[in-house]
């Protein structure tokens, strides 16, 4: 088979626009000529990734993740560069079956290969065990709840019998026992037994699809024993890392623009059976850091909808502030009389679910009725007032931070005078973002020179040439490096394509000063004399370091016929300098 050669490479990468890839993956806001979205890579408030469909590259200004559509696919999903290359080409309907391409899958897939495969056999067996007659009885319970077939299929439900069918089937599958226990659906006693039994089995799944867990639901009214019990965290499963459906609600979320996020698996169920997809839930936990970096992926917009029970109001005011905090657009949804989605479905259908998700609250507003205090108390309605006064602060908006504090003179019964001057008198750090490129600091002419030169390397065959020819040396260490690149992209092409140079290239560092060079502010059109002088002022620097290190000689060598020799060369170098 044939080796994939840098120009199918070059080929496959220019078959798409990095603009429709990365698109797939974050909501993108045009900005002039390029596109933005908040940074997937470091705790990103403000869009601050860059995309140029121009030149197929990106760039963060921020923390300086750079490359092209190959890199960010490596980036985000966490792949290798073949396996980059292949989801372009199969994106593109590209065969390669005649290329010799070996994808090597993460180190951290492979060390915990086993459990990733006892909990695929596992949603194997209980999928097979739901459709026999031992899980009859499970599935007349589902299909009471609205579950049909497809659902069923969509969410991989399964059924988890009284015998210990995963041990057994672990065992000849030759699956250590140090490995079940840690999976976490086997457990160890006087005996080794499966830790679901007799429960209808819901899995829960990684960021790529993997089932990582389950969760399993008693379903006769004889069971007294918890609801739900679910995987113990292990090697695989942080709770702290996993929303539930995350991986199936990407293009939903895409065409809907935001994402519903709630509390439980059943939730994102039950509006399933309602026909909205742009779904996700908590799994009954806090949300975490983890699940912020995830949310960022997607949307900026976050419909928050927890359950309307006393804990979950209480979830929702934490969740609201943290989200809020991190640069994101909230709205909540209080669901009445203390229901969750999958009870509101259950009672009114799907036109009642949907008529309750249509009314929805901005965090302030939620603030004032979850946190108000209906007393006469004088204490008790001043710290009401204080802490509403803290949240409307927060606003950017004068006209709200306005009608929100005649609200909260209505609710409170303090004036609206003693309360505007709470709120302004609350310091806000305002804190100005502009969407602007990082200026480039020089160590002095010398490397502005072999800056700027480098600029017109990647934009001229003709410039490299000369520079090849008349200099051929940069004293900076990534400059040297990437004019090197830079000549041996053009021994084989005319015109350089940043985003295909730097396909060869595997430093971040190198790529990232590529592409911050690339986007230079200089004009493309030069004068040959503004290139001589670049190679002139590199050409100085080169004697102006050749003497220091003469002098550094001189200065340590004690026989007189070698001092001569070098007083010599310092002479020939001074004399060179003084003809230019």
């Amino acid at each position: 088979m044939m080796r994939l050669s840098q120009e199918k490479i070059n080929e496959i990468r220019q078959s798409v626009d990095i603009v429709d890839v990365i698109g797939e993956y974050l909501p993108l806001e045009k900005s002039g000529r390029n596109y933005k979205t908040i940074c997937p890579f470091h705790d990103d408030k403000h869009p601050s990734l860059s995309i140029s469909q121009d030149k197929q590259i990106y760039k963060c200004f921020v923390c300086g993740a750079g490359g092209n559509v190959y890199g960010f696919l490596m980036k985000y999903l966490n792949i290798s560069f073949m396996e980059a290359v292949k989801m372009i080409a199969d994106r593109a309907n590209i065969d390669l079956s005649e290329y010799d391409i070996e994808v090597v899958k993460p180190q951290s897939n492979q060390k915990f290969q086993s459990l990733y495969d006892m909990h695929k056999e596992a949603t194997r067996l209980y999928s097979y065990y739901l459709h026999t007659k031992l899980g009859l009885e499970a599935k007349t319970y589902l299909i009471k709840r609205h579950f049909n077939d497809d659902i069923i299929k969509e969410f991989q439900i399964g059924y988890a019998p009284m015998e210990s069918i995963l041990y057994q089937s672990f065992s000849k599958l030759g699956f250590s026992n140090i490995d079940m226990v840690k999976s976490g659906l086997v457990l160890e006693n006087d005996y080794y037994s499966d830790r679901f039994n007799d429960r209808i089995m819901f899995p829960l799944f990684d960021v790529n699809g993997s089932v990582i867990g389950f969760s399993g639901r008693i379903y006769k009214p004889t069971q007294t024993s918890a609801k739900y019990v679910n995987s113990p965290e292990s090697d695989i499963f942080i709770k702290g890392d996993i929303l539930y459906h995350y991986h199936r609600c990407r293009e939903a979320v895409k065409q809907a623009g935001f994402v519903y996020l709630l509390e439980g698996f059943m939730d994102v169920i039950a509006m399933y059976k309602a026909g909205i997809e742009n779904t996700m839930a908590l799994m009954g936990t806090a949300l975490t850091s983890g699940h912020i970096r995830m949310l960022r992926r997607l949307t900026h917009n976050i419909y928050l909808c927890l359950d309307g029970d006393k804990a979950g109001l209480a979830a929702m005011s934490k969740a609201s502030q943290l989200l809020l905090d991190a640069g994101f657009n909230v709205s909540i949804i209080v669901l009445p009389d203390n229901h969750d989605p999958d009870e509101i479905y259950e009672l009114q259908g799907e036109s009642g679910l949907k008529a309750i998700l249509q009314k929805t609250y901005k965090p302030i507003e939620f603030m004032m009725d979850y946190e108000y205090v209906d007393t006469n108390n004088y204490d008790d309605r001043k710290q009401y007032m204080e802490k509403m006064c803290e949240h409307i602060s927060k606003l950017n908006d004068d006209v709200d931070k306005d009608y929100y504090s005649r609200m909260l003179s209505q609710k409170s019964g303090f004036s609206f005078e003693i309360i505007q001057q709470k709120v302004s008198g609350i310091a806000q750090p305002q804190v100005a973002y502009v969407e602007k490129k990082k200026t480039i600091k020089y160590e002095d002419k010398y490397q502005k020179a072999e800056h700027d030169l480098l600029f017109y390397m990647m934009n001229s065959r003709e410039v490299a040439l000369k520079y090849e020819a008349k200099a051929g040396f940069m004293y900076d260490d990534d400059y040297r490096v990437i004019a090197s690149y830079i000549l041996d992209y053009y021994r084989h092409h005319s015109h350089l394509e940043v985003a295909d140079l730097i396909n060869r290239i595997h430093d971040e560092k190198i790529i990232s000063k590529i592409i911050d060079i690339s986007q230079s502010h200089l004009p493309l059109n030069y004068q040959s004399e503004a290139i001589d002088d670049y190679i002139t002022t590199i050409g100085e620097n080169a004697k102006k370091l050749k003497k220091k290190q003469l002098l550094e000689q001189f200065n340590y060598i004690l026989d007189p016929y070698q001092k001569a020799q070098i007083l010599n060369e310092i002479l020939k170098l001074d004399e060179e300098t003084k003809k230019e």
